[in-house]
């Protein structure tokens, strides 16, 4: 008998080379490659076009170069201000301006789209297995457990490959197409950034696998993948309005239970706000998993 460790990667190394056979994995990272590319490149042109107007309207001389303008506008007092009224917090604002600003537009990339690419790419996959019966032949030599969870970590496995080779795109992107680049920054704060996107999109890695065990239909589990997606957003951004004082202290609990919770914590670089975001996301990654795993232990394969 495999000890539960080994049952675990047994499961997540073949659920990884079933996704290299069927060409799965290519597609997850096709889907984030070329998102961030397009992405990129749609910045730097906006970028351009908001310099070049800057320097029109100021009556400068045109340069024909990307990121000098604004590297300088970066450092400007106003932009700071305005930047701390956006996140909320003044000393937080301080330290993203510390981060090249191709960088830190990844970082907004990454946070916004990873979790809407989760679902559409993991939020049928155990359903599927269920749907064609291909899960007892699984479920013969493993327990239900391991393979739920040897299917959460390949998945996991897949998702962080996909989200650092989209930093690495968007990065040679801003290589190639901004003069004002600071390549050793950018790519440190890059990979940083891919980090924290995993994190936060394993909170909804386990949403979707969690989705995927009640469901025995693919496409029906894909459809409330997409549902609990928009339900969990529209959650967290009502605990942060109608948080307060007496019973709305309740929607601080709501704040804690959702995903976008906890986002804004993985933002700053120390390890007072970073640790226990990551604590969270992870508990809540593995308690959406649980709570799919109630519903596929009782069922009947």
């Amino acid at each position: 008998m495999n000890s539960p460790l080994k049952s675990v990667w047994t499961v997540a190394r073949h659920e990884l080379a079933d996704s290299v056979r069927s060409r799965r994995v290519m597609v997850l990272i096709l889907l984030y490659v070329a998102g961030s590319v397009a992405a990129t490149a749609l910045f730097i042109n906006v970028l351009q076009k908001i310099e070049r107007q800057l320097v029109e309207s100021l009556g400068l001389a045109s340069v024909a170069t990307t990121g000098n303008v604004t590297a300088t506008l970066w450092k400007s007092k106003a932009f700071r201000d305005i930047l701390g009224h956006l996140v909320g917090d003044p000393q937080l604002a301080e330290n993203l301006l510390g981060i090249p600003p191709l960088a830190l537009f990844y970082g907004w990339l990454s946070f916004a789209f990873a979790p809407a690419l989760v679902m559409l790419t993991s939020s049928s996959r155990i359903s599927e297995e269920i749907w064609t019966g291909s899960v007892r032949f699984a479920t013969f030599r493993v327990s239900r457990l391991h393979w739920c969870l040897g299917k959460f970590a390949g998945q996991a496995g897949q998702l962080f490959l996909a989200l650092v080779l989209s930093a690495v795109a968007a990065w040679i992107v801003g290589r190639l197409r901004m003069t004002s680049f600071e390549p050793a920054a950018s790519a440190q704060a890059m990979l940083i950034f891919s980090a924290k996107a995993w994190i936060y999109s394993l909170a909804f890695l386990g949403l979707a696998t969690g989705i995927s065990q009640m469901c025995a239909v693919p496409n029906l589990a894909l459809a409330f993948g997409f549902f609990s997606l928009i339900g969990v957003s529209i959650l967290g951004e009502m605990s942060k309005w109608l948080a307060g004082d007496g019973w709305r202290r309740a929607w601080d609990l709501v704040n804690m239970l959702v995903p976008g919770g906890h986002r804004l914590d993985l933002w700053w670089g120390d390890p007072a706000h970073m640790v226990p975001a990551v604590v969270f996301l992870l508990a809540l990654g593995f308690g959406y998993l649980a709570i799919g795993y109630a519903f596929l232990s009782r069922r009947d394969l």
